[in-house]
């Protein structure tokens, strides 16, 4: 009985022991991050402000990883990763996020944003984070918009000032089916080209143009090998930033709060620092040789009453008509908010 005793006894002081010293050996929690754009791009530059953030508020504890340039997957494959669970966090254009979350298709709607303030203002209001919540069902934390900026057509066939400058430019697209109906209501040949294979395409003339904001034409050197960069703005793009749901009520709540705060801060930085930036780079385009035109409004006008209603009704046929009515209405809202006194 003793013998059994002190067997009994030796195998719990075992047990105790590298449970012990699996506690205190355990490393930090990984929060790896996919990112499709350069170190110097603003989603990756508010990417690095929520590293540090959430590293010093962590104590280390939480350790942030961040991919730059499509390290880990396109954006797709890298949202797919999320939401399997083998990868913690991405960022992705809303196109992509459509094909997990077709609510997404309500951020493809052209023409829906005069401004950064009144795009801001509806992503960050009660639909904005409603839109963000809408993935919890498929597994994926939605957590904030960070900045991509408003999107712009360039080509090599003529300027774009209204919808007859679009017709038969074979234009490259997203890979979303909004993006590519809104270009052919337009009378252009949309073509969807992956992000990576976008300098590819456009060197060796398989398209005309493409259409992008202006941080990623200025990023990817579009100048050598475009003429025309119009300022269209047809399409707002923000990058949701999404965390696998699993992994993230695995952290204590106080970590929770800290990796939301962090969010918010990245993408706030994030459009501060694109914003600020897009009077320098039409400069610096048209230093490089490119034929930079303003759109008027009067252009937008037009190019709106040709495409919106169009686009609006595939994503009614898509997502919940309640839902797009509601996006439209809050979009309305702002818009006389914003614009109220002038």
């Amino acid at each position: 009985m003793k013998k059994n005793r002190w067997l009994t006894m030796a195998v719990l002081i075992t047990a105790c022991t590298f449970l012990v010293s699996g506690m205190a050996f355990a490393g930090p929690i990984k929060a790896r991050v996919s990112l499709c754009n350069s170190p110097t791009h603003p989603q990756s530059i508010g990417m690095q402000a929520f590293k540090k953030y959430v590293e010093t508020k962590t104590k280390g504890a939480i350790q942030v990883g961040l991919y730059y340039n499509s390290q880990l997957g396109g954006e797709r494959e890298s949202v797919e990763q999320v939401k399997s669970g083998s990868l913690e966090m991405a960022t992705a254009s809303a196109g992509p996020l459509t094909t997990f979350n077709r609510n997404f298709m309500v951020l493809d709607i052209p023409f829906a944003f005069d401004s950064y303030e009144i795009a801001w203002g509806v992503l960050d209001g009660p639909i904005g984070q409603s839109l963000l919540n809408s993935s919890e069902k498929i597994g994926l934390k939605g957590l904030a918009y960070l900045e991509n900026g408003f999107r712009h057509v360039t080509n090599n066939v003529r300027p774009v000032n209204g919808p007859d400058d679009l017709k038969g430019i074979k234009i490259r697209t997203m890979e979303a089916p909004m993006h590519m109906e809104n270009f052919k209501v337009l009378g252009a040949n949309p073509t969807p080209v992956p992000w990576t294979e976008l300098y590819l395409t456009m060197q060796q003339k398989i398209v005309d143009g493409q259409e992008n904001p202006l941080a990623n034409i200025w990023e990817v050197k579009m100048y050598e090998v475009q003429k025309f960069t119009s300022l269209t703005g047809h399409i707002y793009d923000p990058m949701p930033l999404v965390a696998n749901i699993k992994w993230f009520n695995k952290l204590t709540k106080e970590q929770q709060v800290i990796i939301k705060e962090g969010a918010v801060l990245a993408q706030n930085y994030s459009r501060y620092v694109n914003k600020a930036r897009e009077d320098a780079i039409v400069a610096k385009l048209t230093a490089k040789g490119m034929k930079v035109n303003d759109v008027s409004p009067v252009g937008k006008q037009q190019l709106r009453a040709k495409s919106q209603g169009a686009v609006v009704a595939k994503i009614k046929a898509a997502v919940s008509p309640k839902f797009v009515d509601g996006w439209l209405a809050a979009i309305t809202a702002m818009n006389k908010d914003v614009n109220a006194g002038f």
